[in-house]
């Protein structure tokens, strides 16, 4: 018990410490929050690569607290568990998400990487073994244990990288659910998992006090990927116990709110007929946004519906078998009511519903970005690029400018960013509707993006020839 304790504030004081350091290291490197036209909100340059010290705190600690000869931390080298895998497997994530967060990669060599990694733990003993079903547990294949561990690990890994999208909320999403897990973990006894998902809740709550709003340095997909591939990993260690069929989907209610807004934006692209790798606007925190909460209040109501789902998951834990099932039962509902409050689950515009009776549509106009695309790749001046906005406006329905000023506000009345090509592109401007009140529905929202990613090579030529 005592390692926990001591784990756990180490690794908040070890973060503390370096965090600072972490994001005078990034603003050396130029590793620099980008312009993006996904995002809701102009960035203000802030250094990136926080979870450069997340990972060292964490990783730190469990090697002091292992040169000590704590019990428990020397417990990570025992035979026949894969615990220290687990740790071993999280360097490759950890540079897979600074390379991201330097160069920039794209969505399919990270998913690679996170399959390879997986499949790795899967061979060294990490594997979900079993499921829930309306009988009792059910035993998985070998062929099966394999595909839903993989599964997990790669869902969870971007249900984090995917909800890091406003200042302290991917961190403080994690801190719950880190503490929810060394709650669990305590209560059932296991203190090697306690130790671990305690020590890295705290070096999560030291880089918080950082990254809450108004955020000085941002986690990256260095943090992002790491802190949600150790999610990942430990709740399936934390599983391994479970003796009845509704302890065994614990991890997903203590992750509900990210894996939530994941299920429901992929959803949501599959029923518009997009990509569902292609980043939009249309997550649960870009929705709270443009219903006009400001970033903190925003990230607040997210931490209260984490410390919900968090709740009931330790209700699932402690309870008798019927308080278990009540507590599952209560998540399920309390998944749905958010999904209604959010929007995606109502009639109108913004539901999915409405995305699918959009389907046709939008992919037809996906097409028409594709063929302008070309047509811009050709333009020879301003004029040129103004004419592809004006017809792309016109098939949309929606006036658009092109707004070549790079002070146009740094909300969502900014409009849209356009910006060169790159990892830290340079901002050129912003394309926006006409009409300053028009915010769109999700699809028109994402076909704006996609615009802008074909605009700002062709803004790009045309600026520098002139």
């Amino acid at each position: 018990m005592r390692a926990v304790g001591f784990g756990l504030l180490l690794s908040l004081v070890l973060s503390l410490v370096l965090t600072p350091l972490v994001g005078r290291l990034a603003l050396w490197l130029r590793a620099l929050d980008p312009f993006s036209a996904r995002k809701l909100l102009r960035p203000s340059q802030v250094p990136r690569l926080g979870g450069v010290a997340i990972a060292v705190a964490f990783y730190l600690t469990v090697a002091a607290l292992w040169s000590s000869g704590s019990v428990v931390a020397r417990a990570t080298l025992q035979t026949g568990t894969p615990v220290l895998s687990i740790l071993l497997g999280g360097l490759p994530i950890l540079l897979l998400g600074i390379v991201d967060d330097l160069r920039g990669l794209r969505a399919l060599p990270k998913l690679m990487v996170e399959i390879v990694v997986a499949l790795l733990l899967y061979s060294q003993g990490l594997r979900v073994l079993g499921t829930s079903g309306p009988t009792g547990p059910i035993e998985l294949s070998q062929l099966l244990s394999a595909l839903v561990t993989v599964a997990w690990i790669v869902g969870v890994v971007n249900a984090v990288n995917l909800i890091d999208g406003l200042d302290g909320l991917a961190s403080g999403v994690a801190v719950i659910a880190l503490g929810t897990t060394t709650v669990a973990a305590l209560l059932r006894g296991d203190l090697l998992l306690a130790f671990l998902a305690g020590s890295l809740a705290g070096a999560t709550l030291g880089f918080l006090r950082y990254n809450f709003n108004p955020a000085s340095i941002f986690m990256g997909d260095s943090g992002s990927l790491f802190l949600g591939y150790l999610l990942a990993t430990t709740s399936i260690w934390s599983v391994r116990k479970a003796a009845t069929a509704v302890l065994v989907v614990f991890p997903v209610v203590a992750l509900g709110l990210p894996l939530l807004d994941t299920g429901l934006t992929i959803s949501r692209r599959f029923l518009a007929g997009r990509p569902v790798l292609q980043a939009d606007r249309d997550h649960v925190h870009h929705r709270l946004l443009l219903m006009g909460l400001p970033v903190r209040r925003a990230v607040l109501l997210l931490y209260a519906a984490c410390l919900v789902f968090g709740g009931l998951s330790l209700l699932m834990v402690l309870g008798g078998s019927l308080l278990s099932r009540i507590g599952l039962l209560m998540s399920i509902g309390f998944a749905l009511l958010l999904g209604y409050w959010f929007g995606y689950l109502r009639s109108g515009p913004h539901g999915l519903w409405a995305a699918l009776t959009r389907r046709r549509r939008t992919r037809q106009l996906l097409g028409q970005i594709e063929s302008l695309s070309v047509e811009l790749d050709q333009s020879n001046s301003i004029e040129d690029v103004e004419s592809v906005v004006t017809r792309f406006g016109g098939l949309l329905g929606v006036a658009l400018c092109l707004d070549l000023s790079v002070d146009a506000g740094t909300g969502a009345e900014a409009g849209y960013p356009v910006v060169t090509p790159g990892k830290q592109g340079r901002l050129l401007g912003y394309l926006r509707p006409l009409d300053a009140g028009h915010q769109g529905n999700p699809e028109e929202r994402t076909l704006l993006g996609l615009l802008c990613d074909a605009l700002g090579p062709a803004l790009a030529r045309v600026l520098s020839a002139k």
